[in-house]
């Protein structure tokens, strides 16, 4: 696509919101740098700031944004960092707040509990970091044993996903059919990423690894984070797995 035309942006994500997956921002901007060289390079990290170290991730990028809600903060503040020299275009305007580049009252308390939440994220992140992956392979290594056929979606090398997604598809099954057993045992789970957990189509984002589309309709994302426990990863092996067998069983 760099190639069809004049390209003004290039959006990337750091992680997958999918699969857990962590972009080489590095390489991709290289390619994106020969390509379009004009272009303005961004990056969606909402995903990444407990999974990640942003300032490292994001290096090669010319902004990045950021959504409290995933670190903790309050829902509908987000952060937009720009790198100097960065041109924008105000597209809300009046009386000249964020300097001029979002007018309207700022939303102090709300711009306040989101630097409080990123500066604790920060400090707790290798700490989480280590402990939620545990929890995440603890997970995927249950439902593999327990679930023979599955398959671990993004590949062998944990190191290189975020530790709070676990992602797999499990053949013989249809992912809402399992989502609503789950909901009844009151596991919390999707098909896809949490912004398209209601969707009832195919992953574009499978579909684009090569994830062969019958073992795609059998996808499931669960997610972990600071909060969970072990309790949290033992419930989940305890109720997925009969689940499963529940649907194998009806053909559904």
């Amino acid at each position: 696509m760099l190639h069809e035309g004049p390209v003004r942006v290039v959006s990337l994500m750091v992680v997958n919101n999918e699969t857990g997956v962590i972009s080489d921002l590095g390489a991709l901007a290289k390619v994106v740098r020969t390509s379009a060289p004009d272009a303005v390079l961004h990056s969606d990290a909402v995903q990444a700031f407990c999974w990640t170290d942003i300032a490292e991730a994001c290096a090669a990028v010319d902004s990045f944004s950021l959504s409290a809600h995933k670190f903790g903060g309050p829902k509908g503040v987000g952060a937009l960092v720009v790198r100097a020299g960065v041109a924008l275009t105000a597209r809300q305007l009046g009386g000249g707040q964020e300097r001029e580049r979002r007018s309207g009252t700022q939303n102090v308390p709300g711009i306040v509990a989101m630097v409080t939440a990123a500066r604790l994220a920060a400090e707790d992140r290798n700490a989480d970091i280590d402990r939620v992956g545990k929890l995440r392979d603890q997970l995927l290594d249950g439902l593999l044993a327990a679930l023979p056929g599955s398959v671990e979606t993004a590949g062998a090398d944990r190191s290189q996903r975020a530790a709070g997604i676990a992602h797999l598809c499990i053949p013989g099954v249809e992912s809402e059919a399992l989502l609503f057993l789950l909901e009844r045992g009151e596991v919390s789970a999707s098909a896809a990423s949490s912004c398209a957990s209601g969707a009832l189509q195919s992953s574009h984002v499978l579909g684009a690894m090569g994830v062969e589309t019958e073992l795609a309709r059998g996808s499931l994302r669960l997610s972990l984070g600071w909060s969970s426990t072990q309790a949290d990863v033992d419930e989940a092996l305890a109720v997925i797995p009969p689940a499963v067998e529940r649907l194998r069983q009806f053909g559904i």
